[in-house]
């Protein structure tokens, strides 16, 4: 069942998707303008870096301070070369310019400007209340593991706590940071292919309540290498977003393979059938498109449908806040013997 605030988030529950994504030809409109290379560097990427950075400035978070804080940082280099897996194999699609770095999240700059990147998307969900960046980021997290919560006690093992959860495409770890929180007994693997992301993940986690429970991995969510049925509750938030099909589709294939029968996964991201989303002005659009290259095949897959597909059961999704959905499944154990 849906949340109870599904209703008065989503009131365009019949439109299935924004126009600005897809094969709509408003689509193909900003995809061309975007694919002007001149336009996208001059205009789009520079724009699009000053809306978040003046969203979290005017709301209080230093965002440059806080990034240059980080880059003069001796301890990074170490912890870097402590977490990185020389072994790892990058995608194709991982490596591709997106959220206005040309090497995507395999850059320095991209690592040290997460947090306050993240603060300034929070912020962006409740513009018209008079909340602090904390606050914003407290409430978007909140709603997701409380809906993590609610699926668990619903269709998981009523007798137990979770014990292993992966953070899949943890970033910075503050997603994992608050999952941590909410599952106290439960050991966190925070996941991620960018050992930038995973070094400042492990400083910003020094000495935090609960560090000893949590682990970073360099990976990949297609890969793990995790052993079969060993985890009680896959997450990836604000990840699919950032990959095509095929990859969302191996995320999903592997979560189902590491969980546990009953096991849990929980996905967060932009939901397509969101008023908001629908209705972002022309100039917001085209900004957030033109640095989420897969924004075309986000906004027009079937989750659910796909997450049943690799094997998953109780599959439902919840309109956590007025831009994001959240979408939970079940790891069945007939399906799983057929993957």
């Amino acid at each position: 069942s849906s949340s109870s605030s599904s209703s008065s988030v989503s009131s365009t529950q019949e439109k299935q998707k924004p126009d600005w994504a897809g094969d709509d030809f408003l689509s193909k409109v900003v995809d061309a303008a975007i694919s002007n290379k001149v336009l996208y560097e001059l205009v789009m990427k520079p724009m699009a870096r000053r809306t978040l950075i003046n969203t979290a400035e005017k709301n209080g978070v230093a965002w440059r301070d806080i990034a240059a804080a980080l880059e003069a940082d001796p301890s990074l280099e170490a912890r870097f070369a402590a977490v990185e897996n020389k072994a790892v194999k990058y995608p194709e699609y991982y490596l591709r310019p997106f959220h206005a770095y040309a090497e995507g999240n395999m850059c320095w700059l991209a690592a040290f400007e997460a947090e306050p990147a993240t603060y300034s998307m929070a912020l962006r969900v409740y513009p018209k209340d008079r909340i602090t960046a904390d606050d914003a980021q407290g409430r978007l997290r909140d709603s997701y593991t409380s809906a993590l919560r609610a699926h668990v006690i619903a269709h998981g093992d009523g007798a137990n706590e979770p014990k292993v959860i992966v953070d899949v495409g943890c970033g910075v770890g503050i997603s994992s940071r608050y999952i941590s929180d909410a599952f106290p007994a439960a050991e966190l693997i925070g996941l991620d292919l960018s050992p930038y992301m995973l070094a400042v993940a492990a400083h910003r986690d020094e000495e935090q309540p609960g560090a000893e429970r949590r682990t970073w991995v360099h990976g990949k969510g297609e890969d793990t290498g995790m052993a079969d049925g060993s985890v009680d509750v896959v997450s990836m938030a604000f990840i699919i977003h950032e990959c095509p099909e095929h990859a969302t589709r191996a995320l999903m294939m592997e979560a189902a393979r590491i969980l546990k029968p009953g096991g849990t996964f929980v996905m967060t991201d932009n939901n397509p059938k969101s008023a908001v989303i629908q209705n972002l002005p022309p100039a917001l659009f085209t900004l957030m498109k033109s640095t989420e290259p897969h924004s075309n095949e986000y906004y027009t897959i079937d989750v659910e449908g796909m997450l049943r597909e690799c094997g998953f059961e109780h599959v439902h999704t919840e309109d956590t806040d007025p831009r994001h959905r959240t979408v939970l499944g079940s790891r069945g154990a007939e399906q799983y013997a057929a993957l």
